[in-house]
């Protein structure tokens, strides 16, 4: 029995472990513009107050040009301006108070709460708060080098920005790319955790249905960064000439992340019923074929959704699977099955959604549930 339990305990955490680096992976991919925009604008930056400026270590252009760019393909125009200008303000402030009182350790407790200040005074941002504090801080507590120019920190950070943001100017943006791949990847968790479910349904297997769960559970970082590159997105659409081709696309990945956020949050529900239900040992294999449908569905979606072409096939597997949907299609179905039946209805319908379907399109494709009158009394 506990060689069982560890077996099960050494299974879990494997597959945790490699879901967590697939998801890894794929974050570095959507995001590999940005990681490589990073070393380029720091190096180039340092170059520059090197070899034209004569400044001997220049570390906080590398600095300013980096967190100028940011890590992630989804910082807005107004949080990489917010993070370059408070890196710059930051070491001005710094540089102007050690050359009125000097360093040490009363000074910089007095220098980060006049940075706080002046930078709560400038702009409620926390970005640009934490960066004149940051800054000023170190400007505080690593000493100068020698240079014949006033203020030589200030103007390495003030290259350093400048370089992170003609580098985002020059290099062109497809408003469409990372919400396209985000979208795909959640639609590919859609898919891979509904076979999760559909092959536990088929062999009663808990260890996989708890597998399931746990996958479920972990989207949310996924939904989350798609939600955030739509909004970056729609911001280029707006101040861009080539991003804005690209606006009703944008607008189409919008709604399919509202309706695949809502499916993902029913079949964790779903998932934790799953885990119940094979608790008992019963087998239900023609509940786990609806489940096996409806990621064959989302698969199609997902792969539509990574190269930005039509959704119809799709449409036509998640309208099959739709319409299998019929919580009273087995006489021997008990409650639990039932219920079960009626909650994948609405991840049906939220995917068919996803895929371009209006509300009413996509409940037409359900089995109705009303009763039938026809052989009721006539109507008066």
């Amino acid at each position: 029995m506990a060689k069982t339990e560890v077996s099960g305990l050494i299974k879990r955490g494997v597959s945790t472990v490699v879901h967590r680096l697939r998801l890894g992976v794929k974050r570095v991919w959507a995001n590999s513009g940005q990681l490589i925009q990073i070393p380029i604008a720091a190096t180039a930056a340092y170059a520059f107050c090197v070899y034209i400026l004569g400044h001997p270590y220049p570390f906080l252009a590398a600095v300013a040009a980096a967190v100028g760019i940011g890590p992630v393909a989804d910082r807005r125009l107004r949080r990489s301006l917010e993070i370059g200008i408070g890196a710059t303000f930051g070491v001005l402030v710094g540089e102007f108070l050690v050359n009125i009182y000097g360093s040490g350790i009363w000074q910089l407790a007095v220098t980060l709460i006049i940075g706080l200040v002046i930078g709560t005074v400038l702009n409620s941002g926390g970005i640009f708060i934490t960066q004149i504090a940051v800054q000023s801080v170190y400007v505080v507590v690593v000493p100068a080098t020698a240079t014949t120019l006033p203020f030589p920190r200030t103007l390495d950070a003030l290259v350093g920005s400048l370089f992170a943001i003609v580098l985002a100017l020059i290099i062109p943006r497809d408003a469409r790319k990372v919400p396209r791949a985000l979208a795909a990847n959640l639609l590919d968790e859609v898919s891979a955790v509904l076979t999760m479910m559909s092959r536990a349904l088929r062999r009663a297997d808990t260890e996989l249905a708890m597998r399931a769960l746990t996958r479920a559970r972990e989207t949310q970082d996924i939904i989350d960064s798609w939600g955030s590159s739509l909004q970056v997105s729609k911001e280029a659409a707006k101040i861009n000439a080539r991003g804005r081709r690209h606006a009703a696309e944008v607008t189409r990945l919008s709604r399919a992340h509202t309706y695949s956020d809502r499916a993902m949050r029913t079949i964790r529900v779903i998932a934790r019923r799953v885990v119940g239900i094979t608790e008992l040992g019963v087998e239900k294999p023609i509940i786990a074929d609806y489940v096996e449908s409806l990621a064959d569905g989302a698969k199609k979606l997902e792969i539509a959704l990574r190269r930005g072409t039509d959704r119809s096939l799709a449409e036509v597997a998640l309208s099959d699977a739709a319409g299998k949907l019929d919580p009273r299609a087995e006489k021997s179905w008990d409650i639990h099955d039932e219920s079960l039946v009626l909650l994948l209805r609405p991840v049906a319908a939220d995917l068919l959604q996803a895929a371009g379907l209006t509300n009413a399109a996509a409940h037409e494709r359900l089995p109705s549930l009303a009763e039938d009158n026809a052989d009721g009394p006539p109507v008066e």
